[in-house]
């Protein structure tokens, strides 16, 4: 109204202001919603810095953890900054009791028995020995009759984060004493059969 009084045409700035504070509020959409949900995270203590999280297809480490956005570090070294507006479905991996899981390969023509009373020996072993473990090594039994091995699983729970180191000391045990018991663990093999013409079959 006071521009009026001098004759300044106020339209065209109206106008102008108006497309401006509709461009801004379309832009200001994502920074709100990326607040808005990082509020949440917070609040509800979904994660936080330290946890091991797995947000759609990016896993990682937790570095830095804000009201707009979530910095995650993977195994590789690289730093993923993630919009909180886009956080939909996380899985953390910090939370809580976690599973170790190994299967264990074996021949047809071993003694099943034989080797499982072997297994339970390491199961007991590693338990003994590992601070890491809440509950198990236990021998599920046979999970799969492949085309040329048995699968036996052995599952743990271990302390968060704690789960691929325990399923690494499994593997090594079993591994030793597989080679001291003279137990066949399954791999490729060719047999070549050569008749009186030297033609081979394989």
């Amino acid at each position: 109204m006071i521009l009026e009084m001098f004759n300044v045409n106020t339209t065209s700035i109206l106008a102008t202001a108006g497309i401006g504070g509709l461009a801004i509020g379309f832009g200001a959409q994502s920074l709100v919603k990326d607040i808005i949900t990082g509020f949440f995270i917070l609040f509800e203590d979904q994660y936080a810095v330290g946890d091991y999280v797995k947000i759609e297809s990016l896993e990682g480490t937790v570095e830095e953890l804000g009201l707009r956005v979530t910095k995650l570090r993977d195994f590789s070294g690289d730093l993923h900054i993630i919009p909180n507006g886009r956080v939909q479905i996380v899985t953390n991996k910090t939370r809580g009791a976690m599973r170790a899981l190994v299967d264990i390969s074996v021949t047809y023509e071993e003694n099943i028995d034989r080797v499982v009373k072997i297994l339970e020996k390491v199961c007991a072993d590693i338990k003994s020995s590992n601070d890491a473990i809440l509950d198990g090594p236990t021998i599920l039994g046979i999970t799969d009759l492949g085309e040329s091995s048995v699968s036996i699983t052995i599952i743990a729970k271990t302390k968060p984060m704690e789960q691929w180191a325990v399923e690494r000391e499994i593997r090594k045990k079993v591994r030793e004493i597989f080679h001291r018991e003279n137990i066949d663990i399954p791999y490729p093999r060719r047999v070549i059969f050569g008749g009186k013409d030297n033609d081979t079959k394989i």
